[in-house]
């Protein structure tokens, strides 16, 4: 481990215990200025093929414009998804899985670059789109559009992108205010491209107790038949489907070491005491953007044992993993038994690995509503 004495005042700036209720740009900034003028280890993009490249550009592009522009009942989603291709892990506790409908197979896609893809579209719009968006103003708002209507300043621009053969992993951070007073929450989006830039899927790692459209969605929830969605399995069938249709990747030294890190010492410590030699102890910092907390790794510590109270059984098994230069991001589930009944609850974690292969960050997107031990940890955390 690369040995650097902290001053006593950086060592207060950038190991406090807890972080709260920061914008969130702090946990994007934080990865790379100051920490790295001190341990010269920042985010390393890694090197992208050309399709990578590709879905980088319609990601921020096409896609990003889609949410900015055509929200008008989700308009440019006619063009872009091909059926219900849209996966809510976090929701999935409360409305099951049946929400899901993978496309049928299409061979008929002709490949396109990235421009192609925004002609394409651009093309569409001119044909179908707009005469869409015209029927649809003249009628009462709903969906997506009565959002906006009502919420006409929300905005969403990307915190992060990591392309992954034809998967995108991006982070992104949405505004808006309400009752003025300005809001703000991330989210993450794991996509998979087909060859002409269509989306096949789109699995969001999106909080409803703060999100712009959040209260529709409360509404939908109170006015739906009462039942009991199943749950156990459900994000299982997400993770085969996208199992099936992602491309082989090559990895370099560096991502097949950081890989074998997190698949095995990291996980390892997550089902533990977190005693593992895995992570940084001055650096290492947990990060939960949806409940804007971070904390270092004694906290986790502490965090970790009072989910492992509250569910002894509870054991986080891994389901998909990605690695691009110095970055990891870790699929997976939490797993236990309350009350005889067998409960998961889903999480992403973007994990980043210094040059000594220490993970350094935890950014994780986890939802508190179903997570075992989350009264107390809410309470520890001061949230």
């Amino acid at each position: 481990m690369t040995e650097l004495t902290l001053t006593d005042q950086e060592r207060a700036a950038f190991h406090r215990e807890i972080t709260r209720n920061l914008a969130l740009d702090y946990f994007f900034v934080f990865d790379n200025v100051p920490l790295h003028f001190i341990y010269r280890d920042r985010v390393i993009p890694g090197d992208l093929t050309d399709l990578e490249a590709r879905n980088k550009a319609i990601t921020e592009t096409v896609w990003t414009q889609a949410y900015h522009q055509y929200l008008v009942c989700n308009v440019a989603y006619l063009f872009l998804y091909r059926g219900s291709v849209l996966q809510m892990p976090l929701q999935v506790h409360q409305l099951g899985d049946g929400m899901f409908a993978p496309p049928a197979e299409d061979n008929s896609r002709v490949k396109a670059d990235a421009v192609g893809v925004q002609v394409n579209f651009d093309a569409w719009m001119e044909s179908t789109g707009w005469a869409f968006v015209a029927k649809s103003r003249n009628s009462p708002p709903k969906a997506s559009w009565q959002t906006v209507v009502s919420l006409p300043d929300r905005t969403m621009r990307i915190a992060s992108l990591i392309p992954v053969g034809n998967q995108v992993l991006v982070e992104l951070i949405v505004t808006w205010s309400e009752d003025g007073v300005l809001k703000e929450t991330a989210f993450v989006a794991v996509l998979i491209y087909d060859v002409d830039g269509t989306v096949l899927l789109d699995r969001s790692y999106i909080e409803m107790s703060n999100w712009p459209s959040g209260r529709r969605y409360t509404q939908g929830l109170a006015n739906a038949p009462q039942y009991r969605p199943e749950t156990t399995g459900a994000i299982n069938r997400f993770y085969e489907y996208q199992k099936d249709r992602r491309t082989k990747v090559e990895v370099s030294d560096l991502e097949k070491r950081n890989l074998s890190i997190v698949e095995k010492a990291w996980i390892d410590a997550r089902n533990s005491e977190l005693d593992r030699q895995v992570f940084h102890p001055d650096r290492f910092r947990t990060q939960w953007p949806l409940q804007k907390c971070s904390y270092n790794l004694g906290v986790s510590k502490e965090v970790e044992e009072i989910s492992r109270q509250a569910a002894p059984d509870r054991q986080l098994r891994l389901a998909l993993t990605y690695a691009k230069g110095n970055q990891v991001v870790a699929e997976g589930l939490a797993c236990w038994n309350e009350d005889g009944i067998d409960k998961e609850a889903p999480f992403i974690s973007f994990l980043m690995l210094d040059k000594d292969g220490l993970i350094i960050r935890d950014r994780c997107y986890l939802t508190m509503e179903n997570w075992p031990g989350a009264d107390k940890v809410v309470e520890r955390l001061g949230l």
